[in-house]
């Protein structure tokens, strides 16, 4: 219930206009450690880049199998991508991107990503993390990110 009244106040604050775009894009991952290429994928999809090829039939869409020019896909399949080589893949595919790592910015340049991400329909920010802080086994998880809520300030960010 919670998170219905938050999205409901981060959409009537502007805080959300990202967000149906991203639901209707949303792609689970084809393997368990394609986190990040589907996490780009979905932005890829959401943000309507053409992939210059065709998916299945005549759907201009992208898949995680399309995305190989920065590591292999068999070496990614066994490893996850790491930050570096997930922004070159970006780049790649003509995304403009500016990484920004939390050891390099601060919190309240973080907090002004999210919101003019999420107050705008033509950008989407995506989150790297390590989940082994919270005891997780696997290292690294991406993650695009969908609505903000000034009101309150939070932010909704999932894996």
């Amino acid at each position: 219930m919670k998170g219905k009244q938050l999205f409901r106040a981060a959409d009537a604050g502007g805080g959300a206009e990202c967000y149906f775009r991203l639901a209707e894009a949303f792609r689970t991952q084809d393997e368990p450690a394609f986190c990040g290429l589907g996490t780009l994928v979905t932005a890829l999809n959401a943000l309507e880049v053409d992939p210059g090829e065709v998916w299945k039939g005549s759907w201009r869409w992208y898949a995680e199998t399309m995305l190989g020019c920065c590591l292999d896909l068999d070496e990614i399949k066994k490893t996850g991508i790491p930050w570096e080589p997930w922004c070159c893949l970006a780049r790649c595919q003509g995304l403009g991107v500016d990484a920004l790592r939390a050891d390099e910015s601060s919190i309240d340049a973080f907090r002004t990503a999210v919101v003019a991400a999420c107050k705008g329909d033509d950008r989407v920010l995506c989150v790297a993390y390590s989940r082994q802080p919270l005891g997780a086994a696997e290292n690294a998880a991406f993650v695009e990110h969908a609505f903000s809520c000034d009101a309150f300030s939070c932010y909704s960010i999932h894996n």
